[in-house]
């Protein structure tokens, strides 16, 4: 029903020579961050330092249970994913602030923001940056929702 869309097929060395010919004088070598930092590193004045917090892929499981199988067949474990959810007989349990192969609990990310708020005089950082990727790996789940 639609046209049959006009495609060029590109011939990639010439594609990638175009773009590396094009770049400026400054950054033609490839060389230009490592001379940033030698820069930086001859550089023997005294600094400002900023301290920050980077948060990222958080993953919050909010229906993450304490004692569930970490091992299953779902995208995510660590909580009860209803009877078709088989579990391995070896799995170790969840424990109670999370484990490596499970997305994080709900109480260990409080925890975590509680100790920020709470030690702001020593941590002293001047802003946080939160980039995201907090959904749980119930992708069979998302809703607009529940991502928001």
């Amino acid at each position: 029903m639609c046209p049959k869309p006009d495609i060029k097929e590109l011939d990639v060395q010439a594609y990638v020579f175009k773009q590396l010919s094009e770049k400026p004088e400054i950054i033609k070598n490839n060389d230009f961050v490592d001379k940033i930092y030698q820069k930086i590193a001859a550089d023997t004045n005294d600094r400002k330092t900023i301290k920050s917090i980077q948060l990222s892929d958080l993953h919050i499981d909010f229906e993450y249970q304490e004692g569930t199988p970490t091992k299953c067949n779902f995208p995510i474990c660590c909580r009860d994913n209803g009877p078709e959810d088989f579990t391995y007989a070896d799995s170790p349990l969840a424990q109670k602030w999370g484990d490596y192969n499970c997305d994080s609990p709900h109480r260990t990310l409080q925890s975590m923001f509680d100790f920020i708020g709470n030690n702001q005089d020593e941590l002293q950082t001047k802003f946080i940056t939160w980039t995201g990727d907090n959904s749980a790996h119930n992708v069979w789940d998302n809703s607009n929702e529940e991502v928001t």
